[in-house]
């Protein structure tokens, strides 16, 4: 009688012990892997642009065992994988990726992968791409934003300008040039990594026809210093592509919390009124010229400064 019972409820043991086994695994976080999550910042779902303009894809993408990667597909197809500065990966790494725009309705995927192999979900924009307008056979003439001195292309955009106004004096050196000896500050706590946690502007109240420079404080928390080219690069308000930049600046970044100034090439010349700008720092990736933006310890994005440019 007794073994005729044990019989029948023998299944029933045995799928209990696999049911009890699997939450121990998943407890033991030996069961699936956590995704990443990944979101697009720029450009907005449903953008129009024209055929050949370069489209700048900004995303950040979060995970706790650390981003290794990220990339960009258009209709599928990738375009462009960017890895963050620390190659263990790191838990909030935000990108800029570019894509030379064809004609047509195209969808641009961005998806990250994290230090377990892990992928996110895709994160999507459509983006509408109309044919480029017929040139005149007779234009203006204008003045084009000259890059500083010494400079490689970034962001890969570079405005037309007023004919009576630069962003940096046409044919023109550095007015100033530091020698970059780091000035060390408090250092916060951090995980390991190369952060920005702050950028000032050198002089403080920057006038134009004046060349500018940028103070960036810099941590360190990898425990040996680490060599870096970076610039810093300069917006308006509102506006998607950088007005101007300073020249790459190449810095052995010493281990804690240390002030570097940036290369002062900089300034804006001309007649025309007073504007504000933002100053954000981003470091170059020296194989393949992708610049990505430094981020805060805590993750939540890049230091930025807004600062006007007063009349002289």
């Amino acid at each position: 009688m007794i073994g005729r019972l044990m019989r029948a409820l023998a299944p029933w043991f045995v799928l209990a012990g696999l049911t009890t086994l699997a939450c121990d695994l998943t407890t033991l976080g030996l069961g699936a892997p956590s995704k990443p999550q990944v979101l697009i910042q720029a450009p907005a779902s449903n953008s129009q642009f024209r055929d050949g303009e370069e489209i700048i894809v900004q995303s950040t993408a979060t995970d706790a065992s650390g981003i290794t990667r990220v990339e960009l597909a258009v209709d599928g197809a990738s375009v462009e994988t960017s890895a963050p500065p620390i190659v263990q990966g790191q838990a909030s790494f935000t990108v800029i990726q570019r894509w030379k725009a064809t004609t047509g309705s195209h969808t641009l995927t961005v998806r990250a992968y994290n230090a377990s192999g892990a992928a996110s979900d895709p994160a999507l924009v459509t983006v509408n791409v109309i044919a480029a307008a017929p040139t005149s056979p007779i234009a203006p003439p204008t003045i084009l934003a000259q890059p500083p001195l010494g400079s490689t292309p970034g962001l890969g955009v570079v405005p037309t300008l007023p004919p009576s106004e630069t962003s940096t004096p046409l044919g023109a050196t550095p007015t100033r040039t530091r020698t970059p000896t780091p000035r060390p500050t408090n250092t916060p706590a951090a995980p390991p990594g190369v952060y920005a946690t702050s950028i000032r502007v050198d002089p403080a109240s920057p006038k134009r026809g004046q060349a500018v420079g940028f103070i960036v404080t810099f941590l360190n928390t990898t425990g040996a210093p680490q060599s870096y080219q970076w610039r810093v690069r300069i917006f308006e308000p509102d506006k998607r592509n950088s007005f101007g930049d300073t020249a790459i600046s190449k810095s052995d970044i010493p281990v804690g919390a240390n002030e570097l100034p940036s290369i002062v090439n900089w300034g804006v010349f001309g007649p025309t009124g007073c504007r504000t700008f933002i100053a954000r720092v981003f470091w170059v990736d020296p194989t393949n010229k992708n610049e990505t933006e430094f981020l805060k310890p805590d993750g939540s994005g890049g230091p930025a400064t807004t600062f006007p440019l007063e009349c002289p």
